[in-house]
């Protein structure tokens, strides 16, 4: 008897699953209606627009405010000089802190 009801109970939840799926989606609609195209001059009007806000936001902004953007000072130009004299200077660190290592011990110091 209990066989018979565990597969009838199968066949049932089944049958409600297949019937759930075969209604769809619960609030889905048809696709939309193809939008109309906008033209040149309302496509640039709008832009304008967006513009002109933009722009009002931006001046509303205080300063030092995040999205506030400031260009960054170009950076210095360093000459082939001072790159090799800063070359010679980490070379020489480096040696000096390798005399410093004691014996047996591998790896870079700190």
């Amino acid at each position: 008897m209990k066989k018979v009801v565990l597969s009838v109970g199968v066949a049932l939840a089944q049958l409600f699953a297949v019937a759930a799926f075969a209604q769809g989606e619960v609030g889905a609609t048809k696709a939309p209606p193809p939008a109309k195209k906008a033209s040149p001059e309302d496509r640039a009007a709008a832009r304008a627009e967006r513009k002109a806000e933009g722009a009002a936001a931006i001046k509303q902004q205080p300063a030092g405010e995040v999205g506030a953007v400031k260009k960054a000072a170009p950076a210095a130009k360093v000459s082939a000089e001072d790159k090799a004299a800063a070359r010679a200077n980490r070379k020489a660190e480096g040696a000096a802190a390798i005399k410093q290592a004691p014996p047996g011990e591998v790896g870079p110091t700190k």
